[in-house]
């Protein structure tokens, strides 16, 4: 039983109720999402996205990326970039057809890092900096992901500030 029928099925046992049903498919979804991220599962990343999904990193004016395929290649370099990364959910807020997560990123740089008209290179150290996520949904699948970056951390850390 994975983490979350695990912390359901106690809610139940303990009479405090349980989330409306459409919430706790969210809240499922949302660790599934988190898992393939971690694992770096790009497919199983894209399977959760829809066909017409897009991506907005919100970095130094960073464009709206539009498509499955775009998306997907814009995935795959972050993942070819920070080759280790793993997060930490702090806070997640789940709404009606969308849900905003904050959490923590940890990651060391493997490639250079283009960042506007700068190239930040790699240090071989692990650094931290806090993430928030806001998916839009379309049933079940990702509609629009947009990504806000503490990127100030993440530059001081990498002695790129």
């Amino acid at each position: 039983m994975n983490k979350f029928m695990q912390w359901l099925h106690e809610l139940r046992r303990r009479g405090r109720g349980t989330m409306p049903s459409c919430q706790a498919d969210l809240q499922g979804f949302v660790e599934e999402y988190g898992l393939r991220w971690d694992s770096h599962d790009l497919d199983g990343i894209m399977a959760l996205h829809t066909s017409d999904t897009t991506f907005r990193f919100h970095v130094l004016d960073a464009p709206e990326i539009v498509g499955s395929e775009a998306v997907r290649s814009a995935f795959a370099g972050l993942l070819t970039t920070w080759s280790d990364m793993r997060s930490t959910t702090e806070r997640l807020t789940l709404g009606n057809g969308h849900f905003v997560t904050q959490y923590t990123i940890r990651a060391t740089l493997a490639a250079p890092f283009p960042l506007g008209a700068s190239v930040v290179q790699p240090t071989g150290k692990a650094i931290q900096f806090d993430a928030i996520d806001i998916f839009t949904m379309d049933g079940n699948l990702v509609l629009r992901k947009e990504t806000y970056l503490d990127i100030a951390a993440a530059l001081h850390q990498l002695e790129a500030m």
